[in-house]
C-alpha cells in the first residue's frame, strides 16, 4: 500500500521529505552493492552502486536548494527499505543474509514504485506550481528507476522450485 502524501505547502516542505527518501535510497542501494559484490553478483553489484551514486546525486541537489536553514524531515517509516520501526543491526544483518539476488532487486523496485505513488500523489494535491512541478519530475525519476529494475528483475533466474510444474508436467 503506498503512503499516503503528507501535506505540503511548499517547495521547501517537499524537499525536506524528498531528501529523507533520497538518502534512504542511496544508503540502500550502496548496501545492496556491497552485499552483491559479496556474493560474485559483480553485473548487480554495478548496477547497484550506479543507482546509490543517482540517489546521493539527487540527495547532494536537494540539500543544495533546500538550504542549511532549513533540516530535511527524517525519512517516513512507510519509505524505510528494510523496517519499519528502529533500526535493529542484528535483525538488519540477518535479513541481509537471507536475501538473494531476487529479493534485493524486488525490495528496491518496491521502494522505487512507493516513493514514485508518493511523488505523483504529491503532484496531483498539490495546490503550488513549484510543488506540483517539483513533485512531477521527482516521480518520473523514480519511475525510470523502477522501469530499469523490473528489466533487470525480469531476467534474473528465479531460484525457487516450482513443484507444481516439476510434478504436473
Amino acid at each position: 500500500m503506498a503512503p499516503s502524501a503528507p501535506a505540503v505547502h511548499s517547495v521547501t516542505d517537499l524537499l525536506a521529505r524528498a531528501i529523507g527518501i533520497e538518502r534512504e535510497a542511496a544508503d540502500r542501494y550502496a548496501e545492496f552493492a556491497r552485499f552483491m559484490q559479496d556474493r560474485g553478483r559483480d553485473e548487480l553489484a554495478d548496477l547497484f552502486a550506479q543507482l546509490a551514486r543517482l540517489e546521493h546525486d539527487h540527495a547532494r541537489v536537494i540539500e543544495e536548494w533546500l538550504g542549511e536553514v532549513n533540516p530535511p524531515v527524517p525519512v517516513e517509516a512507510a519509505f524505510h527499505w528494510l523496517e519499519s520501526g528502529p533500526p535493529s543491526p542484528a535483525a538488519h544483518e540477518w535479513l541481509l543474509r537471507l536475501m538473494g539476488p531476487r529479493d534485493a532487486l524486488a525490495i528496491a523496485l518496491s521502494a522505487e514504485q512507493r516513493a514514485q505513488r508518493f511523488f505523483a500523489e504529491l503532484a496531483q494535491q498539490a495546490d503550488d506550481d513549484g510543488v506540483r512541478r517539483l513533485a512531477s519530475e521527482l516521480a518520473e525519476e523514480e519511475a525510470e528507476h523502477a522501469a530499469r529494475l523490473e528489466r533487470v528483475l525480469a531476467a534474473e533466474p528465479d531460484p525457487r522450485i516450482d513443484w507444481e510444474r516439476l510434478f504436473d508436467g
